[in-house]
């Protein structure tokens, strides 16, 4: 039988095994890992095939004689394209393929000598299909850079070693493992190496941040190997799973600790995979690093996101009504992010009031402060220690100071009515999908709790029966009569320039949203905000107010 005969009767009993996969189910545990074992080897020894008819292309593609080349005749420029459009991969698939052909197929020196297979123990490992494709390449790849300069025994040594772990019966190593174990065998092999090796890696050194299309960002690092471990090793520190030490006695009727630690557990809240835990806890660095004060000045100022709306589009937004405008601009990038933001931007933000006139010229610019003082985050930070969801790990340095009764409704900035959380869970909060309720009778005892409401809440909070909101004790003053006491310390600025006012109709389409039960329209002047807060002053004497869904708005002074 002819070699396109055993290929082609080796496909068909592959597709007849695959033709019955539907028969899988019925099968017993021990068929299952018969089949298994059977499978994993018929692709490693399709991979081997791969690796010599690469080869192969390859050779035909140079031979001298005046014979047209493979690659022309498979309609491709050149071999590593031949061999990507044969085995249907990438070219960097192809280029690997190609790689792995030359160093464990013999060649042909100048002389016309036979030259052996550089790699002869993979090569062997890899035809009797003991080897796949990913372990014969962690061999290949990390042993190739110190083969000139080793010992030509102690490099066959080294590269029988690693062919035995990962054919090891018992426990093969994957391609993982046996990198870490080849790099070791190379510092062994080329002492001299490593010191190479590492200033090349800090050479390579790089940051780079690209937008998408969908307007997000893609941040690549590449870092040397100490500093890659030392960012590993803090990000491993939040991203780890945690688990609560509990001694168990005899009197614990409930399998804990004891009853009272058993019944009052949290669960935790916190759903986000390792990778978005990476991910924030990287961006609360950067923005506690912004934030400090030792970052470096641009344009006389510390790093700061300036975020620039209308006054006009959120109170539109307040009132749900139709307007043009459903975004706010990042000033440093223009990038667009929701109208919605705004809310959680209020609790931790500094605002700047700007009228410009029709040619978006400035023609005034105040600003007012409504931040927590140091003081109180200090206070705050002993008491909540951290981010308060249950589950979440970051410190204090990385949280942001939430208003539970918000500030644009009258909320005061005190230590009772402040919480410390994440700003991932600021800003699930005030998404709807977070609550903040009263957890004693206390001032300042508060929890989170999951809210399954759908409804789009921006903030919420409840007061427990008995319990009355905090008395609103804040004067309606202009910029410049009053004093807070501390200046802005986050990183993040709001500056909503007031455009001319002009009537905004409501829209009237079928998609349009219904106004929400307990919202009503909102000014954003001295004097409709203080009849608001006296219409609803007596409110605040309710009892068992559950989900109330307070009328977000903000105050702007002129």
């Amino acid at each position: 039988m002819s070699s396109t005969e055993q290929v082609r009767a080796a496909v068909e009993a592959a597709r007849a095994l695959l033709a019955g996969a539907t028969s899988f189910p019925r099968a017993s545990d021990v068929e299952m890992i018969e089949m298994l074992g059977g499978v994993a080897e018929l692709g490693r020894v399709a991979e081997a095939l791969q690796v010599r008819l690469a080869h192969e292309i390859e050779e035909r593609s140079q031979r001298p004689t005046d014979d047209e080349p493979l690659y022309l005749l498979l309609g491709a420029r050149h071999a590593k394209e031949a061999v990507g459009r044969a085995f249907g991969v990438r070219p960097g698939r192809a280029q690997e393929l190609l790689a792995m052909a030359r160093a464990t197929s013999p060649s042909m020196g100048l002389t016309g000598v036979d030259i052996p297979a550089s790699y002869p123990a993979v090569a062997a490992a890899l035809t009797g299909g003991e080897l796949s494709f990913a372990q014969a390449h962690a061999i290949v790849t990390t042993l190739a850079p110190a083969a000139p300069r080793a010992d030509v025994e102690q490099l066959a040594l080294a590269e029988q070693t690693l062919v035995r772990h990962a054919t090891d019966p018992a426990m093969p190593l994957p391609p993982e493992q046996l990198t870490v174990l080849a790099r070791r065998c190379v510092a062994l092999l080329d002492p001299d190496g490593v010191l190479p090796n590492d200033e090349r890696q800090r050479a390579l050194r790089s940051l780079r941040i690209r937008q998408q299309l969908d307007g997000s960002w893609l941040t690549t690092i590449r870092s040397p190997a100490e500093d890659g471990s030392a960012l590993k090793a803090l990000i491993d520190a939040y991203t780890g799973p945690r688990a609560k030490v509990a001694f168990h006695d005899e009197s614990c009727a409930q399998g804990g600790c004891d009853g009272a630690d058993c019944s009052t557990a949290e669960a935790s809240l916190d759903d986000r995979t390792p990778e978005q835990k990476g991910h924030d806890a990287i961006i609360a660095m950067v923005k506690a690093h912004a934030a400090s004060g030792d970052a470096p000045i641009a344009g006389g100022e510390t790093p700061t996101l300036v975020f620039t709306g209308t006054v006009e589009a959120y109170e539109a937004y307040v009132r749900d009504v139709c307007h043009s405008e459903r975004t706010v601009t990042i000033e440093h990038t223009g990038c667009l992010v929701p109208i919605e933001r705004v809310d959680e931007l209020l609790c931790h933000s500094v605002i700047h009031h700007m009228i410009v006139d029709e040619h978006d010229h400035p023609l005034w610019l105040g600003r007012s402060k409504r931040l927590f003082s140091r003081a109180q985050k200090l206070a705050l930070a002993k008491r909540d220690k951290g981010c308060r969801v249950p589950g979440c790990a970051m410190p204090v340095a990385w949280t942001q100071t939430h208003h539970i009764i918000p500030w644009q409704l009258g909320g005061l900035t005190d230590v009772d009515n402040g919480i410390l959380v994440c700003e991932y869970h600021h800003h699930e909060i005030h998404a709807g999908r977070l609550r903040v309720e009263k957890a004693g009778p206390e001032p300042g005892q508060w929890r989170i709790v999951p809210e399954l409401q759908p409804a789009r809440l921006r903030t919420a909070f409840l007061a427990m029966p008995g319990a009355a909101h905090p008395t609103v004790e804040r004067a309606i003053e202009p910029v410049g009569t009053r004093s807070l006491p501390t200046a802005a310390s986050a990183s993040l600025a709001v500056k909503l320039p007031e455009l001319p006012e002009r009537g905004v109709e409501r829209c009237l389409a079928p998609a349009a949203r219904p106004p929400r039960r307990h919202r009503r329209p909102v000014s954003v002047t001295e004097r409709r905000l203080g009849a608001m807060h006296e219409r609803h002053g007596g409110a605040r004497d309710h009892r068992a107010r559950i989900d109330l869904l307070p009328r977000p708005g903000i105050v702007l002074r002129r």
